[in-house]
């Protein structure tokens, strides 16, 4: 559903101007009556850039529950429980990537866009081209079929387009993006570094992000063998960040008072996976599946040195009283764990004996992603002994960067290309290099000797012991598996996981280990919304278009209002260009 649709419900003037207290308005402004044209482009960007992270980081946090990165012990029917379990129902994730793209950011693309064009400031026009694109895509990715041509617009019910069509399209305004971040501005046109909170008014930064961009998604056409292009991948990338120095990095802040947007109410300056995970009463872990990537590696039984970073720890009271470090080895998602009765949890800690009430003593014992936060009051990082209670993981902390595209990601595109070409040597470089640049990424938000060990700096001596290990292997043992495992690390709570593992068919082949969930075949699952023998590869449609746009919605897949929409892939993911959806 367009903008034009949302004024409808009387919820767009919410998200004209978000950051209204820092904008540069005249001193004649009547800020009691702000309109389109209220405010500078550099006082708009802002709130464009926190929407769009959130279109971006929302995705990824859905994506790693369905791929089993992370998953919740409630089987709460419609809500995120049954994501974990593969019956997501109706309502279930699919309202806030479409939420946050259509009504927190695009709403005034037009109207800075307009005014951009005005006064020559051309990568303002450019920023706005790679917002379209990034936006558009991720509706692809998790829908497949949206309005986009008429999206935006004046069409309060706005026809489909097809998933080739917001496919093309988009990485038509990647390109147009590009060329506008390379023209040289007017005179007395804004700067980027006046609005811009990713890159710093860096424009070589936007460049490489748009190219990387290009690179993931040409990429994911690898299905498509008269489409994907190993030539035009390689191309982007040489343009795309070739080093650290050149991530699109989001910083955020452990906010001790709260900034709230005008949407959902959340903290405009925290981490936006804190703000998911950490906000609500549900209870997130990592599954078992996840923690093994990083302490059994190819089963080599090697410990990553990220393991005490991305998997949560706790300190227990040992044998001979002292405290030892646990690591919880995370949920079974292959187990009845979360229809059993056999679980239990560390998180009963006695401030008053300074112990905890359960020993983690079993493979049942597990720890929560949940640490400090100013929204869970009951969550502590530290008991007043010093006991270290949950370290929980590097990418769920309030103030942890968003890696909203980053050169390690293009290292495993890269080594995923050159192995199939068979180029192995090379593809093993560009696979160890993803693997120490992803170390390094993690280490600019590690501290040198905390106490915490998930907050730790990791050594160079521990990152290059792992590098050489033989859990890493040589360039004659590369694997395609070895490269997408190592890449789903590297990209944790990230949608791409998710776009890997449908364009791999989620094949335990590639992904060691993987498997459906238990509830899957235990006869506890509601298989209508993705019958058996299927897979989970799209959400289910936004009740507004349901509500809203259904004769379009309806016209848009041959199963659009059917509940088994989820098992039917995007168009990206299907195997030639011609899509046929209903087969």
């Amino acid at each position: 559903m367009i903008m034009k649709k949302i004024n409808k419900l009387g919820i767009s003037l919410l998200m004209i101007l978000m950051f209204v207290s820092c904008m540069d308005l005249d001193i004649n402004t009547d800020t009691d009556n702000l309109s389109s044209s209220t405010g500078s482009i550099a006082a708009r960007l802002p709130g464009m850039q926190f929407w769009m992270g959130h279109t971006h980081q929302t995705t990824g946090f859905f994506a790693a529950i369905i791929n089993q990165q992370i998953t919740l012990l409630q089987r709460d029917p419609d809500r995120y429980g049954s994501l974990a379990e593969w019956a997501a129902g109706n309502n279930t994730a699919s309202t806030y990537p479409y939420q946050a793209f259509y009504v927190g950011a695009a709403g005034t693309f037009a109207d800075v866009y307009d005014m951009a064009k005005q006064e020559g400031a051309y990568h303002y026009m450019g920023i706005i081209k790679l917002f379209r694109a990034m936006g558009f895509m991720v509706l692809c990715d998790v829908y497949g079929e949206m309005p986009y041509s008429k999206a935006l617009g004046e069409d309060i019910n706005p026809t489909y387009d097809d998933g080739k069509a917001l496919f093309n399209g988009t990485l038509a305004e990647l390109d147009e993006a590009i060329a506008l971040f390379k023209q040289t501005q007017e005179t007395d046109a804004k700067t980027l570094k006046e609005g811009d909170t990713w890159n710093g008014g860096d424009v070589n930064k936007w460049i490489k992000l748009a190219y990387g961009m290009k690179a993931r998604w040409l990429n994911n056409l690898s299905k498509k063998a008269d489409l994907y292009n190993p030539t035009a991948i390689l191309e982007a990338l040489n343009n795309a960040p070739q080093s650290n120095a050149d991530n699109t990095i989001i910083h955020h802040e452990y906010a001790t008072g709260i900034v709230k947007d005008n949407l959902w109410g959340d903290d405009i300056k925290s981490n936006y996976l804190y703000i998911w995970l950490m906000n609500w009463s549900r209870v997130y872990y990592v599954t078992k599946w996840y923690a093994d990537l990083l302490t059994d590696f190819d089963g080599k039984g090697i410990v990553d040195p990220r393991a005490d970073k991305l998997v949560p720890s706790a300190q227990i009271t040992g044998i001979n009283g002292g405290k030892e470090w646990f690591r919880t080895p995370g949920i079974d998602m292959q187990s009845d764990i979360r229809i059993g009765t056999n679980f239990k949890t560390p998180g009963l800690y006695d401030a008053t004996i300074h112990k905890w009430t359960e020993t983690a003593t079993t493979d049942s014992t597990v720890i929560s992603l949940q640490t400090k936060g100013i929204h869970s009051p009951t969550y502590r990082d530290v008991a007043e002994d010093g006991t270290f209670i949950n370290t929980g993981t590097f990418y769920v902390r309030s103030d942890a960067p968003t890696h909203l595209l980053c050169y390690p990601e293009m290292c495993f595109i890269r080594a995923e290309v050159l192995l199939k070409q068979g180029q192995t040597n090379l593809a093993f470089e560009a696979y160890k290099e993803g693997i120490k640049a992803h170390i390094d990424l993690l280490n600019e938000d590690l501290t040198v000797g905390d106490a915490n060990i998930a907050k730790a700096t990791i050594t160079v001596t521990e990152r290059d012991l792992y590098l050489n290990s033989a859990a890493i292997g040589t360039a004659a043992d590369l694997t395609l598996g070895k490269i997408m495992q190592q890449k789903f690390i590297a990209l944790s709570f990230s949608n791409q996981n998710w776009n890997d593992m449908r364009r791999m068919d989620y094949s335990p082949a590639v992904y060691r280990g993987w498997t459906e969930p238990y509830e899957r075949t235990s006869g506890n699952n509601d298989k209508r919304w993705i019958p058996a023998g299927k897979q989970y590869r799209r959400l289910g449609y936004v009740s507004h278009e349901y509500n809203y746009n259904n004769a379009n919605l309806a016209a848009s897949h041959p199963n659009a209002l059917l509940d088994d929409i989820r098992s039917f892939p995007v168009w990206w993911d299907y195997p030639t260009d011609d899509y046929i959806p209903a087969e």
